[in-house]
């Protein structure tokens, strides 16, 4: 059972990265997107299974660009921190943007 936990973990961190750097590029009225592309891949914090005995862990302070990294014989996952702002921004944008065409 924690090793399914684990591989899900390890399988769900770049969902939400690559759905926001698919929304930035879609956004042309979005300023600086390359940089907004970068922010979308970074993550906070890592979690960690070793696969052979279920051991587990979490590093708080671990920033990371592109995910965790790997290793044979572990699960990794991070917290995609920069793809929730992204995804949180393009939101409010679209928000703004539906409450202006109302108001017109």
């Amino acid at each position: 059972m924690s090793n399914a936990l684990g591989l899900a973990a390890a399988l769900a961190w770049p969902i939400p990265m690559i759905a926001a750097l698919f929304l930035v590029a879609r956004d042309r009225t979005l300023k600086f997107r390359v940089v907004w592309a970068v922010v979308c891949f970074a993550g906070v914090g890592a979690f960690w299974m070793q696969r052979g005995t279920g051991q587990w862990g979490f590093v708080p302070m671990a920033f990371n660009l592109l995910g965790p990294g790997s290793q044979p014989g572990f699960y990794k996952a991070t917290i995609p921190a920069g793809a929730i702002v992204v995804l949180t921004l393009l939101w409010l944008r679209a928000r703004k943007l539906r409450a202006l065409k109302a108001a017109a």
